[in-house]
């Protein structure tokens, strides 16, 4: 007998495609389900050449630079715990697929991953600071 029902295995399909989830994990007594998106790359990262900046509103940035930006509206977390060291730091080196940030938006989290290779040249956000959606987060330099 399954713990879950094919309904629930569709809600939390819709939940995960409707709310660009990376990943549903849930729990229910001895039962557990996990589902996991199947993306090349997450929504949250967005080159600058990529995006169009609104006249005014956006400083255009070199083509060097690539910019991070939130998927979600939520509160951006430095580290993963109060007391662990935060993902990166200005200067950092970091490679594709490295974690930088999770934002937590109604009890679930949002990795923010490195879409290139590079230098942390900026971290745009405080900890703890609540974010918009395609709020900046990080400056990347691909120069390195």
């Amino acid at each position: 007998m399954s713990c879950f029902s094919d309904d629930d295995i569709r809600w939390l399909l819709d939940l995960l495609q409707r709310e660009q989830l990376a990943e549903i994990e849930v729990e229910e007594g001895d039962c557990a389900v996990a589902v996991r998106a199947h993306n090349s790359q997450p929504p949250a990262l967005c080159p600058q050449q990529q995006t169009a900046p609104t006249p005014g509103t956006v400083e255009e940035l070199p083509d060097h630079i690539t910019q991070v930006l939130a998927p979600v509206g939520g509160t951006f977390y430095h580290a993963p715990s109060p007391d662990a060291d935060p993902f990166v730091s200005m200067g950092d080196i970091v490679e594709v697929g490295d974690t930088l940030g999770t934002v937590e938006a109604m009890k679930l989290y949002h990795d923010i991953t490195s879409p290139t290779r590079g230098r942390i040249a900026e971290v745009s956000v405080e900890n703890r600071e609540h974010v918009e959606a395609d709020q900046q987060l990080m400056l990347i330099d691909r120069n390195v």
